[in-house]
């Protein structure tokens, strides 16, 4: 009886303890600051375009895992706002590939999406830095 006593304490005891120190936060939750702006494409705005900001690894990332992207929608004149863990949250701080595509699968398989998205396979690299203002991406 009093082994089982000791199990069960001994169990009971590792189930606070992740409690406590091992569970609340993703520990590839990296840090990110607001980001908003307009996104051109030949120097016409993108409207109604999917925005994905792909974090690449860095000093101050682990190695292979850099983070979710940030993910938007534009508006008619191109405008628009990241989202990464909450809406309207921004990206995380780094280097990004910048790439942009239509708003609805549909549309990817649209010849007339092409001639709206001409700039729809392009990719940039930005980096996402406290404070930055609006960003104007132009492809």
């Amino acid at each position: 009886m009093k082994e089982l006593w000791r199990f069960t304490s001994f169990i009971w005891t590792g189930v606070f303890l992740a409690g406590v120190l091992g569970c609340g936060g993703n520990p590839d939750q990296y840090g990110v600051v607001p980001v908003r702006g307009v996104i051109t494409c030949q120097g016409v705005p993108m409207a109604k375009a999917f925005v994905n900001f792909t974090p690449l690894d860095g000093e101050d990332r682990k190695e292979g895992r850099p983070g979710r992207p940030a993910l938007g929608v534009t508006d008619e004149e191109g405008n628009f706002e990241l989202t990464t863990y909450e809406n309207g949250d921004g990206a995380i701080v780094g280097k990004h590939r910048v790439s942009v595509g239509p708003y609805s699968a549909s549309e990817a398989d649209n010849p007339d999406a092409v001639k709206r998205f001409p700039c729809i396979d392009s990719t940039m690299e930005i980096e996402v830095k406290p404070g930055m203002g609006e960003v104007k991406i132009e492809f």
